[in-house]
């Protein structure tokens, strides 16, 4: 089963010598307060450029579009290997 949908916002900033960087920002705990997750190492020229080079980042953190990105769910099994719950040794 998938995890909750994870809060994420795209926006851009211009910086003071003119270039646009995306940012994505992530809210946790249904909070409205965001805090940065990713960011652009390099600026773009137009806030278009920069804006379409975010969405596709943020696409790509999702394994399904029309489930949108996701928490990862721990695995039942791994963590009760890890636990040693239900070693017979």
């Amino acid at each position: 089963m998938a995890g909750q949908l994870i809060s994420i916002a795209l926006t851009v900033e211009q910086h003071d010598a003119g270039d646009y960087f995306w940012v994505l920002l992530e809210s946790f705990d249904n909070s409205m307060e965001f805090e940065p997750l990713m960011e652009a190492a390099t600026g773009f020229a137009t806030y278009v450029d920069a804006l379409q080079a975010g969405y596709v980042v943020l696409r790509g953190l999702s394994d399904d579009l029309k489930v949108g990105p996701r928490e990862e769910d721990e695995d039942p099994v791994a963590m009760t290997e890890e636990s040693g719950v239900g070693d017979a040794d």
